[in-house]
């Protein structure tokens, strides 16, 4: 089956994952039920080099069966004789001649026969052939020579599919060959040891694998290896061809014959090169020998100890579980903290869960599926956010650049939470300035001259608001009325106007400082009031302008005007002083009549010169 790039990456990655799983708490304590008889480097350095005579085969056979093995697995392919036939006759043979059975071959096949409980190895590979309109498989298989496999008690397959990264972690249950139905060596192992056939005993694993009740195809399972090194009792080959072995430590036993010398090429990787190591001693056995790997296919089979892969549908349940918890609480946090608060506990609860069903139900969870899933989640949703907060952006931009100077505008835009410009109320504190004499001025020169420096003084009167995060709301004529507070709320509004406002004095004193001495000097004056007022968007469905409204408006209107009266140029309220803190320098003017209030109300006067000695917050 053909997959993508992507696919296999993630294959990829999940079979790290499982390794991790599969090569940590492994069981310390070596099997009751099998042990190995290796063809090791010890043995071979005893007997000599590799091909050994069947007559030492024969040998081994009868001194497992005399000290009461159960059953003998041989892991070594016995498929032809072993004396070529001469040459000189071969010409004279029929068709149907094969060559006989040597002296070594007849020992073999007399052991095999008088021992009753020998099972011989067969192989059944199959490798693909790759063409222009289609794929095809070439099977090939090998198995005992007939007169070897009539004096056994059954054949079984021992050959070891790979993954795609190189790694077994899989043995057969069966394979079919030319309709014929042909069984694992551990699955006709395990039915010998437990007294059933060998179906009954593939129907088993497959249902714990997960398939279907009764279900009797040819398929794999899962390997549950133990303790890498001491796992399994071993005796090398010399020593029971010599009789050198304890007979109770093979006694009822399942005993496996194969090879584990290096130099037989026998050995191949296995998961638990991933082992983590927790004393110095212990071995990783990053490879294993063949037949190493059909002991721990057979415990596993014997132990029930089967591994359980998570259905495909559970898997994108859980997997859409996670990505919408994921993508729920990112939506109602910021996206930096969307890393907290959702993607990273949805990667350590699929680790979690992960780890808790391998170690209490032996259950595979694909672990990459479900941190993928939540990285996707969140990384789409990032993207959703990015998206639309900036068409949000354009949307508000281009709604609210009909109502609200430029000004007000990127106040705004600075502000994704202001969304909302339907009437509400709020305290903030408004500030009116108006130009001394301009109206006489306006009469006297001409009219380029007036727009130059009506411009020069409010482009300086919105400099200094704009430098202490006020908002510009409108220009009337002459003055200029802005609010602090509005539609960013502050806590130190108040101080804030002030200090806009000896800011204004102070530039409009180097201004005039600048000024040819035969042209107009501008005096500005500036009147400051805090308290209640309402601000939302006023007027009709052609046109909306977006402004504050109230007494506390028109009150700092007043404020502005009452100036030439006491000959100042910046008068505040009692409220805002108060709402300022200590440490403005001010004088009282005393209570004054303000139209409009039906009480008087206290003011004073505000030195532009003189700093304001206690600061309760920076400068926007």
């Amino acid at each position: 089956m053909r997959t993508s790039l992507v696919g296999r990456i993630c294959w990829r990655l999940e079979l790290v994952t499982y390794d991790y799983r599969a090569a940590n708490g492994l069981p310390e304590t070596p099997s009751d039920d099998v042990v190995l008889v290796t063809i090791d480097e010890l043995s071979m350095s005893h007997i000599g080099v590799w091909p050994w005579s069947r007559e030492y085969h024969a040998r081994v056979i009868d001194n497992l069966t005399r000290a009461g093995a159960s059953s003998i697995g041989f892991d070594v392919l016995v498929s032809t004789v072993s004396q070529a036939a001469p040459e000189e006759d071969a010409a004279n043979r029929p068709l149907d001649w094969e060559p006989p059975l040597s002296r070594a071959d007849l020992a073999l096949e007399k052991a095999i026969g008088r021992s009753g409980r020998t099972v011989l190895a067969a192989t059944i590979a199959q490798d693909s052939i790759a063409g222009r309109e289609l794929d095809a498989g070439l099977t090939q298989a090998q198995f005992p020579h007939w007169r070897f496999e009539d004096a056994a008690l059954g054949i079984g397959l021992v050959g070891l599919p790979q993954d795609e990264d190189g790694i077994v972690r899989r043995c057969p249950i069966s394979r079919s060959y030319q309709e014929e139905r042909l069984f694992s060596m551990p699955v006709l192992l395990a039915a010998l040891r437990e007294g059933t056939e060998p179906e009954q005993v593939a129907r088993r694993i497959a249902g714990a694998a997960g398939a279907s009740a009764g279900e009797t195809t040819d398929g794999d399972f899962l390997i549950s290896f133990r303790s890498p090194d001491r796992g399994y009792t071993t005796i090398p080959f010399y020593r029971v061809l010599r009789g050198q072995f304890a007979p109770e430590d093979v006694r009822g036993k399942i005993v496996l014959l194969g090879a584990t010398a290096q130099a037989l090429q026998d050995t191949h990787n296995t998961p638990l090169a991933a082992r983590i190591q927790t004393s110095p001693g212990a071995a990783a056995a990053p490879r294993m020998a063949g037949v190493e790997l059909l002991a721990n296919a057979l415990d596993t089979v014997l132990r029930h100890a089967h591994t359980r892969r998570l259905p495909p549908l559970s898997t994108l349940a859980l997997a859409c579980l996670i990505g919408a918890l994921v993508a729920l609480i990112e939506l109602r946090v910021r996206p930096l903290w969307g890393i907290a608060a959702a993607w990273l506990p949805s990667q350590l609860g699929a680790l979690v869960l992960a780890l808790a069903m391998w170690q209490l139900y032996r259950v595979w969870v694909p672990l990459v599926a479900l941190s993928l899933s939540g990285t996707a989640s969140y990384v789409g949703v990032m993207v959703y956010l990015e998206l639309t907060g900036e068409r949000q952006r354009r949307k508000m931009q281009q709604s609210w650049s009909r109502r609200v100077s430029p000004e007000v505008l990127q106040v705004i835009l600075a502000s994704p939470g202001l969304t909302q410009v339907v009437g509400r109320k709020l305290e903030a504190t408004v500030l009116f300035t108006d130009l001394q004499g301009f109206t006489t001025f306006c009469h006297e020169a001409p009219p380029e001259v007036v727009v130059e420096n009506l411009n020069r003084c409010l482009a300086l009167v919105t400099r200094c608001v704009r430098r202490h995060s006020g908002t510009v709301h409108k220009f009337i004529g002459d003055g200029v009325m802005a609010v602090f507070g509005d539609p960013v709320r502050q806590p130190d509004h108040a101080l804030r106007a002030i200090r806009s406002a000896q800011d204004m004095q102070q530039e409009m004193e180097r201004l005039r400082a600048n000024l040819d001495p035969d042209r107009w000097a501008p005096v500005l004056r500036v009147g400051i009031h805090t308290g209640e007022l309402v601000a939302g968007d006023i007027g009709s469905d052609e046109m909306l302008e977006y402004t504050v409204i109230g007494d506390t408006v028109s009150t700092a209107s007043r404020l502005e005007g009452l100036n030439k009266e006491y000959g100042t140029v910046i008068m505040v309220s009692a409220a805002t002083l108060e709402a300022a803190g200590p440490g403005v320098p001010s004088r009282r003017l005393g209570m004054v009549e303000v139209r409009g209030r039906p009480e008087p109300m206290e003011v004073f006067a505000v030195d532009p010169w003189k700093p304001i000695l206690a600061v309760d917050s920076e400068d926007g």
